[in-house]
Parts: structure tokens; sequence; C-alpha cells
């Protein structure tokens, strides 16, 4: 029985416990691939958590094989003093610190690189469509190079070890596997040529930086993808890694380019399934094997590590939603973690739109450089409503020494509590349930089940009032519909449809309400105005929905605008052409919500100040509800 607390010896180093943060691409380098001040401030707070071993964000070694534009790179000598002023903060904060080296291969950006993508061979990559070029020899051996180059600077800039990237679809990979490498000559055709460039990459890293220096390996146990690699591959390769002189074996799942659920460990697919590859893996081999992808439940962490799955767990995104995880954990305090619910919306969509990466539960990610400090002049300070604005304005209004009451009309969780109720998103009641707890651990008045009013409020006597209401379903007028059944009122179970329902509106909440019928039984149609449905979902989830309600008893009619309904037959417009629909049971109704604030209009020259925040104020993500939240908490 193995506990998270034990220490690991990793090569020449030990570890003082088993749990290690995952590379994850931050956004908050600068376009030439140069630390930053903002990337060492949260490097340095995930430190501060007693995570035994960060492994860095991917650092590119070479420009051709970069991913975002704001990657941080290892590639030339004048990126050194950033590099030692990161390395120093997280020893400083006491952990260990491996360089996560990378090429993406196919799988670059051309408008980052400013090239076009390489490859083995002119194998485009589905996700972004660009055909690479092929890599000629002299090409390869340059890369090999930038390789070693860049494990060696990692080590002249104080790392404890490094990490190679041979597997998730990027370039390493992309040799091992038949489906990305068509070649003919040294390079591939064989199982044993296509393991040469692999080969050939580690031996030149080992030679340049000594048998000492610790070098793990991060592989796929499974590509998940058509010809890609397979358990069996992993095991060899793992096998080969060994003998090679690998310290260290870090197991993942997915492609880059054809796998993308599996790369992110999407919340709606089943969980286990790394860490129960890692396990076979791990009897084939006598080195530490790592898992990472969903392990950020302590409960589960426990699990893995006592029953000797694997002998260590990687955290990515827990470290975002709680960087405290592995101080609560190694303390006991399992019950205090801020769980992450694998939503990818803060910190997926944050990077890829260039934000840099964020979390939906905890506003501080991206801002560690900005102190919450504890207020100079503490106040008595109203929050009306428990949603996620309204606990994390408390929260944070709590924390920097106010006076907090919360009052909420119904329970703690306002719309996040539908979040979890769509199939697939089961492990988003993870963050609420632990938001929850939060609040009501944190000494904060709650008053719940009980309607505010000016009169109430001003009798409190506050010095602030932050009014986080929410918003509510917008119902527009349907011919021959009196009383239309909201998406709501399906997910909670207060209302119930008829065999055969339409779905007016196809967003996100449109189509997960037909999903959360069809799956019971019934036949679904959704009408939606635009050109496509769900438009507002992230592309992964959206992908895998689609997916999903293509093998249910769902019709979606974009282009389309609902006329009215007859004596239950239902017509409509599509683009000009009126059509009926058929014969339903049931409309509900996913059109959209409208802000919700019935009270600071009332409290005008009311004598405290007013703040208006989440959906009260703009509708918006969770994500968008919690920072307005905290941002009221600092400035109120």
């Amino acid at each position: 029985m193995t506990s998270p607390s034990e220490p690991i010896q990793i090569g020449s180093i030990e570890l003082p416990n088993r749990m290690a943060m995952a590379p994850m691409k931050t956004a908050y380098g600068t376009t030439s691939g140069q630390v930053t001040n903002q990337v060492i401030a949260y490097f340095r707070r995930r430190a501060e958590g007693e995570v035994g071993l960060i492994i860095s964000e991917p650092f590119y070694i070479d420009r051709r094989g970069v991913e975002h534009p704001r990657q941080l790179g290892i590639d030339t000598d004048d990126k050194l003093e950033g590099l030692r002023h990161l390395v120093e903060a997280i020893h400083g904060a006491g952990s260990k610190v491996f360089a996560h080296l990378n090429h993406a291969g196919r799988a670059a950006n051309p408008k980052a690189a400013g090239r076009p993508p390489e490859a083995p061979s002119k194998v485009p990559c589905p996700r972004t469509g660009f055909e690479p070029e092929e890599l000629v020899k002299s090409r390869i051996l340059e890369i090999e190079r930038a390789f070693a180059d860049s494990a060696l600077r990692a080590k002249v800039a104080g790392f404890d070890g490094v990490e190679l990237q041979f597997g998730l679809g990027y370039l390493l990979s992309q040799f091992l596997s038949e489906g990305t490498n068509l070649r003919t000559d040294s390079y591939g055709g064989d199982p044993e040529r296509r393991l040469s460039f692999a080969r050939e990459v580690f031996s030149n890293v080992r030679e340049a930086v000594g048998k000492d220096f610790p070098v793990g390996v991060r592989i796929s146990g499974t590509e998940k993808a058509p010809n890609g690699l397979e358990i069996d591959d992993a095991k060899d390769i793992a096998q080969r890694l060994e003998a090679w002189g690998a310290d260290l074996i870090h197991i993942a799942t997915g492609s880059n380019c054809e796998s993308l659920p599996w790369y992110f460990q999407h919340m709606s697919l089943p969980c286990g399934v790394n860490e129960a590859i890692a396990a076979e893996i791990r009897k084939e081999v006598r080195i530490p094997v790592m898992a990472a992808g969903r392990l950020g439940d302590p409960l589960r962490i426990r699990e893995v590590l006592g029953e000797d799955m694997v002998d260590m767990v990687a955290l990515g995104r827990p470290l975002l939603a709680d960087p405290d995880l592995p101080r609560k954990i190694l303390q006991g305090n399992d019950d205090e973690v801020l769980l992450c619910g694998h939503c990818l919306q803060g910190c997926f969509a944050n990077v890829k739109a260039g934000k840099g990466i964020g979390c939906n539960i905890n506003p501080m990610v991206g801002h560690e450089l900005k102190a919450v400090g504890p207020a100079i002049h503490p106040k008595r300070v109203v929050v009306v409503g428990g949603g996620p604005a309204g606990m994390q304005a408390a929260l944070t209004a709590h924390r920097r020494g106010h006076q907090v009451i919360l009052f909420e009309k119904n329970r703690l969780g306002g719309q996040f509590s539908l979040a979890f109720l769509s199939p697939g998103k089961a492990r988003m009641e993870m963050p609420l349930r632990s938001m929850v707890a939060q609040v009501e651990r944190s000494g904060i008045e709650i008053r719940l089940a009980e309607e505010v009013t000016r009169d109430m409020l001003v009798a409190l006597a506050p010095d602030a009032v932050i009014v986080a209401t929410g918003s509510r379903p917008t119902i527009p007028p349907i011919l021959g519909v009196d009383h239309p059944i909201t998406a709501e009122q399906i997910l909670t179970g207060t209302r119930e449809a008829g065999d055969r329902v339409l779905v007016l509106g196809g967003g996100m909440i449109g189509v997960e309400v037909a999903e959360f019928l069809a799956k019971r039984g019934k036949h679904v149609a959704v009408v939606e105005i635009l050109e496509e449905v769900a438009h507002d979902m992230d592309p992964i989830s959206r992908k895998l929905m689609l997916n999903r309600l293509s093998g249910l008893p769902v019709e979606l009619h974009t282009k389309t605008e609902l006329v009215g309904m007859v004596n239950g037959r239902v017509y409509a417009d599509h683009q000009g052409d009126e059509r009926e629909l058929g014969q339903f049971d049931t409309v509900i109704v996913a059109t959209g919500n409208h802000s919700f604030d019935p009270l600071s209009g009332q409290l005008q020259g009311a004598a405290f100040t007013i703040k208006v925040v989440g959906d009260a104020e703009k509708l918006g993500t969770i994500y968008d509800a919690v920072h307005s939240g905290h941002e009221a908490g600092i400035t109120v």
C-alpha cells in the first residue's frame, strides 16, 4: 500500500511525495517564447501547494515545432536567464521541476511558427487540416540535436530533470506510428526502423545531460486513433525506454490530431482508462510509472497509489482548481479540496483563445501577481444570490476580512446546479459541491429561503450590497402554445415531457435537453434559427454531442423558425418554405435567458454601495460569473 506522502526516487533525485504537476500550455509567455513574471508566479503558486514535482509547460525545442504563439521555448541561449528565474522560484517554494521538451510535428501551428509544419510523412493533421512537409535526413538530425541542446539548457538553467514528449500525437509518436510514418528509409517501414528517431533522440539527450540527470518520457498508452499506437505498442516502447536508460515513464492517452477528447480527458469520457493502462505498462518495467488524466479526486489518488497501480499521479487541471490540493491530501484534509469538473472552459478554451490559462472555479489563476490582501477598513457586506457569482463574491469578501451575509432564495448553487444534470456532465457536480462546502465552512452567515426586499436590506445597514440574482429563462410567445415548459424544468424533474417533444432553440441547453429526453425514450425534434446547433459549445464538447445525437431519435432542423402549433401539429418556416414537422405532445423552450435584477433599481439612493454581478449584470458562463463575483469581492 503506497501513500501519496511517500517519497520516491526518480533517477538521482528524491521527490518528497507521489504527486506531480502535469505539463499544460499556459499562454503566459512572450511571443518570442520567453519566461514572464506571470509564468513564474503561476508555477510558484503550484509549488507552494507542496506538489512533489512540477513538469513545466511544453517547451518547444525548435520554432517549427511550436503549437501556440505564447508557448515557452528552450531552443536558444537567450532564454536561459528567464528559465533560471523560473527554476529558482519553484525551488524556493519547495518543489522539484522537470523541463518538458517537445516538437509538435504535424500538430504545430504554422502561424506561430512562420513555416509549414514538418513531420515524417505528408499526412495532414485532421484537427488543423495542414499538410506537413516531409522531413529530410539533414533536418531530422537537426531536430535530434535540438532536443539534446535543449536538454542541456535545462540542466544549465537548474532544472532537476527533463521529460521528453514521445506521445499524444506529437513528432516522436508520429515517427513511431504506422498511421503517420509512411517512410521507406531507415526511419520507417517496419516497427524497428520507426523506432530509430526515438532511439536517436533519447541517446543524444542522455549523452548531452549525463547519466545522473533524470530523463522521463511521456507516452500515449493508446492514441485512440485510426492506425495509431495501442497498448501493446506502449508496452514495447516502455521496455525500450527502460533499456535505453529512462528514469520515469509518464502515461497519457490520445492524440492531439485525431482524438482531442482523449487528449484533454473530456469529462464525458469514461473514467479510469489511463490508470488502468498505466497499471498494465507498469508490469512490464522496473522504473517508476506515472499516470495522468482526471485524477484530481483525493479518494481516487489514494486508491490508485494504494493499490499500486502506478508509482505516481500527474495532476494538471486539478492544480488549477486548487493549487493546495497536494498539501490538503498530505494533511488528510481531503474534503477541503476544491475539485475540478474537467469542463475545459477556463483552461483549454482560454488558451485556445490566446487569453492565458484560467479556471472556472479559481479566479486567481492568471492573477497570481495580484495579491488579494486584507481590507484596510472591514465592511458589512450583503450578497443577494447564492449562485456561482454570489458564492464567489461572498468568499472573496470574507477572505479579505469583511463581515458577509449571503442570502439565497432556494439552495446554494444557482444555475451551476443545472450544469451536471445533462448527459456526460456529471463531473460538474464535483466543483459545485466543493464550492458550496467552501462557503459553508467559511463562517459566512448564510440565510436560505428568504425573499430579500429593499426594506430588509436597509434595515441591515450594510456598507455594500452585491446583487447576484442571476437570470431567468426567456419564453417567447408561441402561437398555439399557452404554457411551454422550460429546459430547466425538464432537467430538474419539476415537469415531465410526453413521448414526442419539440425543443425550441438548438444552443447548448437545447441540444443537452434533447439528448436528456432521447435517452429516456422520447422522440425529439430541435428547431434552431441559426445555421448550426450547439454553436455556443466548445469544439470538443460540440463534436462529442453531435456524435451522440446521431445515434438517438433526435431530428435537427437548422435555419428554421417556429411558426406555431395547431391541435398538436407543429409548423415551421425553413428559409421561406413553410412545412409541417409533425405531431408533438410537448414544447420545450430553450431560447436562452435574460438577466434578472429586481433589486438594484429599488436601491438607488440607499446609503450603501451597490454592485451587480454575474448573470444579473450580463449573461455569461460559469467562468464569467465566478470572475465577476471575485472582482466585486475585491473592490467592495
